[in-house]
């Protein structure tokens, strides 16, 4: 099979590798996918670059997020997988989820576990389904883990981001009331209000102190928010008890500002405000299944719709690597295997 690979850590063009590697064979309770798209994702390139997890094996398919058709079944799976299209998550994840694996999907063909391998429902391109796993999976977990969001207000940070758009669309299906997204531009804005923003609040002219938190307010009609879907802890969390109800919660995914931000810890314990941290990759069993789930039934509704920036052919996936780590794209970057 064709495949990208890489046996050392470091920047995309000087680690990746492009050629032949020996076609997978599903074993026990797993599937073999003829992969038609693959999801490069920010965890992705920093797991190439050395960023996240060590070398787990002497070589290293990357990405975890795919789609494509399975072609094959290991010893107890049914036979009626066979030939169904499928979304994929954690491919290149431990079994834990925690650390990094070794086989992802930016080859021709990947060999899983079948219950990573989620049944595609018809209508649905194969280009945004490879944008579902890790995006649309920690949108679903950072605003629905601590119950519903029915008429309540939510307010997303990064609203044009992969997740941050998946997020403000998962929270009009889920009923809220008034969703309001911090942006950096005003085509960033535009796109969050195509996804459902009532409002949006330009961080880059704000800044991240009083003056973003009197604009969120007065953004949600001066009322407080009841959930906050965060893309950056560091830069947010001490704003949380002028910004969130009593009891309120913070369900963020990422700190990139600061890994190890200063946190004022009274004012968020006076307000009884629950911080939520998402690792998508490392959920229970029946977690990944409720989201999933949901996933698909916001799929099947219509109402799911991955923003594409840019796809790339496999023999490319250094460009796409760095189109991701120039934080310039809007939406999901997709190769097309």
């Amino acid at each position: 099979m064709r495949a990208a690979s890489y046996t050392r850590h470091g920047p995309a063009v000087d680690v990746l590798e492009f050629g032949d590697l020996p076609n997978p064979v599903a074993g026990p309770g797993e599937v073999l996918v003829r992969v038609h798209t693959s999801g490069v994702n920010p965890s992705d390139v920093k797991a190439r670059a050395g960023y996240l997890w060590p070398m787990m094996a002497p070589r290293t398919i990357p990405h975890s997020d795919g789609a494509g058709v399975i072609e094959a079944v290991g010893d107890g799976v049914d036979v009626s997988r066979l030939g169904q299209r499928v979304w994929i998550y954690n491919a290149n994840r431990t079994q834990d989820g925690l650390g990094q694996g070794a086989i992802g999907t930016g080859a021709e063909l990947v060999a899983l576990r079948e219950t990573l391998a989620v049944p595609l429902p018809a209508g649905v391109d194969f280009v945004p389904a490879a944008a579902l796993g890790v995006p649309a999976m920690t949108a679903h977990a950072a605003l629905l883990t601590d119950g519903s969001v029915a008429e309540m207000t939510v307010l997303v940070t990064g609203g044009a981001g992969a997740v941050g758009s998946l997020a403000i669309q998962t929270a009009r299906w889920a009923g809220a009331k008034r969703v309001v997204a911090t942006v950096s531009s005003e085509a960033k804005a535009e796109l969050a209000r195509a996804d459902g923003a009532d409002a949006t609040v330009n961080y880059r002219e704000t800044g991240f102190g009083a003056e973003l938190s009197d604009a969120l307010l007065a953004a949600n009609d001066g009322h407080k928010f009841d959930r906050l879907v965060d893309v950056d802890f560091a830069s947010h969390v001490n704003l949380a008890p002028r910004l969130l109800h009593h009891g309120g919660v913070i369900g963020t995914y990422a700190s990139m500002s600061e890994h190890r931000p200063v946190v004022d810890f009274y004012p968020l314990m006076m307000n009884n405000i629950t911080i939520r941290m998402v690792e998508i990759y490392a959920q229970t069993p029946d977690r990944f299944a409720e989201i999933c789930a949901s996933v698909n039934a916001m799929l099947s509704d219509g109402v799911l719709i991955p923003h594409i920036d840019s796809t790339f052919a496999l023999e490319d996936m250094v460009a796409a690597h760095e189109r991701v780590e120039s934080g310039q794209q809007m939406g999901n970057v997709i190769i097309e295997v």
